[in-house]
């Protein structure tokens, strides 16, 4: 007796030691509006994740086309391209919640119209694209908005947690959301799944509605447009930001569209079926979960360059061995490979250009990180589905993958004559530029 209380406190600081990374893993939710903000997203990127998948599973069924679903993909996505930076420059003039309360209402009606049309039996291949468009629409406009409010809801400090449990939530949905997908199409239907999905949106709304945002100046300028020249000009002088801008430019025109052909590599390469396309991305998404958690543990990371583009190197290295995998098991464990890269290339890229952009540009500068991820993500699509279709999924994808990987192992080549190393060892040191 006196043996186990002479070993309490042992025991209580051992604990203690374990409790303490766990708090900061997720430090940055003691901010109350975070909080909500997070959840609400966590829950509306599950249904947004569902009617992904639920999509692209209809396009195939009514048209068998891998070029339609990258039509279908291209279509969803070239909002971001035509109208990112418009989005960013909007961000740094506007309320930014009201401009999401508005934007994710929207985007809740579309998939609303998209249920009810599918539940009928009525949609067509041509409602189908329209409604992507339109979402794809709502989404350019709301991602610089939703990407600038962060750091207005945590501050420097936790700015780094903030984005990796922001990544480690969306990531999470992608992981929950197509399970759920898989399942619900055999259940329910694809009609099901949209509707799920619109319900979802309430989440993210009601988060919108409860926050209390720290008053933002309004940027005054001339016009909209001279705005968006303004941060044009600024990243232009910046080669740090352009050298990190063109990481994600390049996954998306030619890697993450692999994302696109998984419905054609499940169902004929695979041959898994829904279910299984379900499964498979959901792989994708456990590995990012894994990565982003790893990264919201980290209070600041040395030596991003490397970490950054050796992230995108593997991530390129690994689509390449999954468009010759022939077993489920190992295009499984590469699918979390590519969730895990995936996320150690994006996310680092997102919170080391919001750490340094000025408060006033972050707006402009986190509609160009958006018009990298998202607005090539069109063209990416596109190419990818047109290759498909002419010589087969497996060399589109090969050949996505090599692609990034000349690029990536170039850029590493070339760091030391680059000269961005400066600008971000002060991130190492807190200090701004």
């Amino acid at each position: 007796m006196d043996t186990n209380s002479s070993n309490l406190p042992d025991i209580v600081a051992a604990t203690a030691s374990e409790v303490r990374p766990l708090a900061a893993t997720f430090r940055s939710l003691r901010h109350r509006d975070f909080a909500f903000f997070w959840t609400g997203n966590f829950l509306s990127n599950i249904g947004t994740w569902m009617q992904n998948l639920a999509l692209g599973w209809l396009v195939l069924e009514i048209t068998n086309s891998p070029f339609l679903l990258g039509l279908n993909g291209f279509l969803g996505s070239v909002p971001s391209l035509c109208f990112s930076l418009l989005g960013g420059a909007i961000a740094d003039r506007l309320n930014r919640r009201k401009l999401m309360i508005y934007t994710q209402t929207s985007m809740m009606l579309l998939a609303l119209i998209l249920a009810v049309l599918t539940s009928f039996r009525i949609v067509t291949i041509g409602e189908i694209l329209a409604i992507s468009f339109l979402t794809g629409l709502a989404s350019a406009l709301n991602n610089p908005a939703y990407q600038a409010l962060v750091p207005d809801l945590v501050g420097r400090d936790d700015l780094m947690n903030a984005v990796a449990l922001n990544s480690a939530q969306f990531n999470m949905s992608r992981a929950i959301g197509p399970t759920f997908a898989g399942l619900a199409l055999a259940w329910v239907g694809a009609a099901g799944c949209f509707y799920l999905n619109s319900f979802s949106f309430l989440a993210l709304i009601i988060a919108l509605v409860v926050i209390r945002v720290p008053p933002h100046p309004n940027h005054e300028g001339p016009s909209v447009w001279h705005a968006m020249l303004e941060g044009l000009r600024y990243v232009r002088r910046q080669r740090a930001l352009v050298v990190l801008l063109s990481v994600p430019s390049f996954l998306s025109l030619f890697a993450l569209p692999f994302v696109v052909l998984m419905p054609v590599f499940a169902r004929d390469l695979l041959k898994v079926g829904a279910s299984g396309l379900g499964y498979l991305m959901a792989g994708a998404g456990l590995g990012a979960v894994l990565s982003a958690l790893t990264l919201a543990t980290q209070a600041n990371i040395e030596r991003r360059r490397d970490l950054i583009v050796g992230s995108a190197a593997v991530f390129s290295l690994a689509l390449i061995l999954l468009s010759q995998a022939k077993s489920f098991a190992w295009a499984f464990f590469l699918l979390v490979l590519l969730g895990a890269t995936m996320v150690g290339a994006l996310a680092l890229t997102n919170s080391t250009l919001q750490i340094l952009s000025p408060p006033e540009l972050r707006g402009r500068i986190m509609s160009m990180y958006n018009l990298a991820v998202l607005g090539l993500a069109p063209l990416g699509s596109l190419q990818a589905g047109a290759v498909a279709e002419a010589v087969g999924v497996r060399f589109a994808l090969a050949l996505g993958g090599a692609i990034c990987l000349a690029y990536f192992l170039t850029l590493l080549f070339l760091f030391p004559r680059l000269g961005w190393g400066a600008a971000l060892r002060k991130l190492d040191f807190g200090i701004s530029d």
